[in-house]
């Protein structure tokens, strides 16, 4: 992976050269270094390969998920509801 490889992915996983240094325990300085070089360190590449997994996890959404979500949120609402049915099948015993 070339160091424009590995910039554009941090952009993607909204990462920026702070986060990368940190997490990689380097100063910003020796990854920005990298662009010098033919590929950046295999450390780096596994450790933000492993962050884009992480960020597509988070953000997978399922529909369906989404839609019972709502029939959770509509079940809530029923509660307001004034439904005599009970009164209704005593009277007529």
């Amino acid at each position: 992976m070339t160091y424009k490889e590995f910039l554009e992915l941090l952009e993607e996983l909204q990462l920026d050269l702070d986060s990368a240094s940190e997490a990689l325990d380097l100063e910003i300085s020796d990854i920005e270094a990298w662009e010098e070089e033919e590929e950046i360190p295999k450390s780096a590449e596994k450790w933000i390969k492993k962050e884009k997994v992480e960020f597509a996890t988070l953000n997978n959404t399922n529909e369906d998920e989404d839609f019972e979500d709502e029939e959770d949120e509509n079940l809530d609402d029923d509660d307001d509801l004034d439904l005599p049915v009970e009164e209704e099948e005593e009277e007529e015993k």
